[in-house]
């Protein structure tokens, strides 16, 4: 195997990226520029498209469709065209793969409804665009709402052997837990909302919480106490009007597997045709989400 330097990073991509237009929006796209030395994971048919100079260091079994991922070292500089794997196993795997050559980071592209790659890395960058609506409000609301879930913190118990267990459980601790007869909420509320079950301190979910649960707390706010234990924030898959309402509720949210949300970015244009005042957007980002956030393209550079 090559030698590569500790210094370097690795780029890849979950899905298509750094193409002159967008495949979806028909739009120009930002160009994603590679320096000399860097390492670039990417599907073969990408390749013809490189107008930075490279050498394949590794052919890898991972594949995409547009052709099986290979690993390249960057000899000079310029755009590239990168597309990494789409399902989260596989991007483990090429993880580990890119981890034998002593990279310093691997910076993977991700995108807004595929928050589920978040919880395979070990810091995310969250990045607020305008595209989600063309009411600034209705933005910051939503971008406040993805925050709380990606800033969920570990349960105050040990729950060392929590994620063993494949079915709902309620528990007090690990020496007080009741298992189910079933995996996920969906058809179950009634057997989770029971008398007997009041005394229970956490309700553990080992996959979504439900739009239709969330209701049912709101409406037994006054009897069920129990928090939420899950597996990964992902596992919210809420509207925004229940999810506004789970941060009402007294229950309080935890997870097993934290995120490390290390910076938030926002974007104020949309490749819908608007575009939001920078200045107006980043205050009223900053003054809901309660820390300072960077232009995604400026950087530190516009305060």
């Amino acid at each position: 195997m090559q030698d590569i330097n500790t210094n370097k990073i690795c780029i890849t991509s979950i899905g298509l990226d750094g193409e002159k237009i967008d495949q979806v929006t028909f739009m120009e796209k930002p160009r994603i520029f590679v320096k000399k030395g860097y390492l670039v994971a990417t599907a073969k048919n990408t390749l013809p498209e490189f107008e930075a100079e490279y050498e394949i260091i590794k052919k890898t079994d991972i594949f995409t469709s547009i052709g099986p991922v290979y690993i390249l070292e960057i000899k000079e500089e310029g755009n590239a065209l990168i597309a990494g794997p789409s399902i989260v196993s596989d991007m483990e795997k090429l993880v580990r793969i890119v981890d034998e050559f002593n990279v310093e980071k691997i910076m993977v592209d991700g995108a807004f409804f595929r928050h589920n790659f978040t919880k395979i890395s070990n810091a995310t960058v969250l990045i607020i665009g305008a595209n989600y609506s063309p009411v600034m409000e209705k933005v910051v609301n939503n971008a406040v709402n993805i925050i709380k879930k990606l800033s969920l913190k570990t349960p105050p118990i040990n729950t060392e052997y929590l994620p063993k267990i494949d079915n709902v459980a309620l528990l007090n601790d690990m020496e007080s837990i009741k298992i189910l007869d079933f995996e996920t909420v969906i058809g179950n509320t009634a057997k989770i909302f029971s008398d007997e079950n009041e005394k229970y301190r956490f309700l553990y979910l080992p996959k979504s919480l439900t739009n239709n649960l969330v209701k049912i707390m709101v409406e037994n706010r006054m009897k069920y106490n129990f928090d939420i234990i899950l597996k990964s924030p992902i596992n919210i898959q809420l509207n925004d009007h229940n999810l506004n309402n789970l941060w009402k509720l007294r229950n309080k949210i935890y997870t097993l597997n934290p995120i490390n949300l290390v910076a938030v970015c926002y974007n104020p244009y949309s490749p819908k045709g608007y575009q939001f005042n920078d200045s107006i957007f980043k205050k009223k980002l900053e003054d809901k989400i309660g820390i300072k956030i960077y232009n995604v393209k400026k950087g530190a550079i516009n305060g």
